[in-house]
């Protein structure tokens, strides 16, 4: 809950202990142990495919500073569109960081350590594993510097 919205919680890193280094599959039903987890692309899909909705992404230093990122209109497509993800656009007004870290993946599918959906042959898959699209670079450049890691949608 952030003011008088209420998000859905789609990944939580808190503790760091689970591993995100995982298959397709793994990503697309859901894993985790109730501290971290990602719920799972089909979820998403149902939240946001027919419904676009604000994005939220909040990162929480060991200094205990937060950051946080909205972007409008998220969506995440279905299984045949390898759950290609896309927003309107970044809400510098209600967000404290210094640039839009997803415009890169915008309109890209989903890519996971086994499954390379990106089109991008210069790029390799994720090693170590991270969300491609998903990726908020300027915020997750260094994941051994956040203490807690939440994507929400509302």
């Amino acid at each position: 809950v952030v003011g008088d919205r209420v998000f859905h919680l789609i990944q939580q890193r808190v503790r760091g202990n689970l591993s995100f280094a995982r298959n397709w599959t793994e990503y697309e039903n859901g894993f985790g142990d109730g501290y971290d987890f990602w719920i799972g692309l089909r979820i998403i899909n149902e939240l946001t495919g027919n419904s676009p909705r604000l994005l939220r992404v909040e990162a929480v230093t060991w200094s205990n500073v937060l950051y946080v990122c909205e972007y409008s209109n998220f969506t995440v497509g279905n299984s045949t569109t390898n759950y290609t993800m896309n927003y309107g656009s970044y809400l510098t007004a209600s967000s404290n960081t210094s640039m839009d870290s997803l415009n890169y993946h915008r309109g890209r599918p989903f890519t996971t350590i086994d499954r390379d959906n990106d089109q991008n042959p210069s790029v390799p898959a994720p090693t170590p594993p991270r969300l491609r699209w998903l990726v908020v670079r300027e915020l997750l450049q260094r994941e051994s510097k956040w203490h807690v890691l939440s994507l929400c949608c509302h």
